[in-house]
């Protein structure tokens, strides 16, 4: 079995609703173990001009070998052409928490 590396995405989606469905997805499909949700505001460029939308920030809490089928789910769930789905490896943490996490994935 390939070494457990915990990882965090960052997803954004336009609204609320729809981050919720993203996040039920992952958690359902064992992809992720702990999903969150924040309001943002973002800036950014898209097809050369400035926009500045809310958002909500999906921060979901997986496994680096599952990041090809969070990534899938995302897409197939997201209304957004080119969804933002960033993933951060995670260095360090609680051992009781890393443990937790691991127990919740489909690995």
């Amino acid at each position: 079995m390939p070494r457990f590396k915990p990882v965090v995405v960052l997803i954004t989606a336009p609204n609320r609703t729809e981050a919720e469905t993203i996040g039920r997805a992952l958690l359902e499909k064992r992809l992720a173990a702990c999903v969150q949700y924040e309001n943002i505001v973002s800036q950014y460029v898209w097809m050369g001009e400035t926009c500045r939308d809310d958002e909500i920030r999906i921060t979901v809490k997986s496994a680096r070998s599952l990041f090809k089928k969070v990534a899938k789910t995302v897409r197939a769930r997201s209304s957004y052409d080119c969804p933002q789905i960033l993933m951060l490896p995670v260095s360090g943490g609680s051992k009781d928490y890393l443990r937790w996490l691991r127990a919740q994935l489909a690995l």
